[in-house]
């Protein structure tokens, strides 16, 4: 019998379901209008970042609150203390670039997060509380599974005429991403996860590419951004 860890076994379930996402994705990429829409695209990215911290740091308590009793949540825990530093401030890094397209940050924290956001993390939160704060390891590999391309990225800054500072945040990920998803991949296959772990680690994922893709959606269809 052929056994499949079970980083590997949530990466399949995730590329069952990721055709949307990855649809969506080109349709920001391939817009006529990109420049227009972009910081829009990351004003979008900056209300799902600025939660991942606060995320993490609930996950992380919620975990603490019954780990002796329970392996996984203590191996969680440790995870997510050493996590949590290595996503701190990237929402400031979003922020820099959008100050990069002349938009200015002040105005834009007045701005009521996207509804879509607010269903995309707030049902982490639910799971967290409610259930068990391992769901929170589906949303990661979701949001760090698929890292962007530097040359990509690069590339599209020439074609669009977007200042490559304004992609400062994706470069960054580009290279940090890798390492992470890989740590994420190693923590999830030390755990001692049961069924009813991995199939809460699933729908977690599912739900995440389902609302990230609406999220970006909506990014493409709101109107644009005004510049300061």
């Amino acid at each position: 019998m052929v056994v499949v860890s079970p980083s590997r076994a949530l990466r399949a379930k995730i590329s069952l379901v990721s055709a949307p996402l990855h649809t969506v994705a080109l349709a920001v990429w391939n817009h006529p209008r990109f420049a227009q829409i972009y910081p829009q695209y990351l004003f979008h990215y900056h209300a799902i970042i600025r939660a991942s911290v606060p995320l993490m740091k609930a996950a992380r308590d919620r975990a603490l609150t019954f780990s002796n009793s329970d392996p996984v949540a203590g191996r969680l825990a440790d995870y997510l203390s050493q996590h949590i530093p290595e996503e701190t401030n990237h929402d400031d890094w979003l922020l820099d670039d959008l100050a990069v397209l002349g938009i200015d940050r002040t105005e834009l924290m007045k701005r009521i997060p996207p509804p879509a956001v607010a269903t995309l993390v707030g049902s982490q939160y639910y799971w967290i509380f409610h259930f068990h704060p391992v769901a929170l390891l589906g949303y990661i590999a979701v949001l760090e599974g698929t890292p962007p391309d530097i040359e990509h990225v690069t590339s599209m800054a020439t074609r669009s005429g977007v200042p490559i500072a304004a992609f400062s945040t994706m470069l960054k990920h580009a290279r940090l991403d890798p390492y992470h998803r890989d740590d994420l991949d190693r923590t999830l296959d030390g755990l001692p996860l049961t069924p009813g772990h991995s199939a809460l680690l699933g729908v977690s994922a599912f739900h995440t590419v389902h609302w990230l893709s609406r999220v970006i959606e909506d990014a493409i269809r709101e109107p644009e951004l005004s510049v300061a």
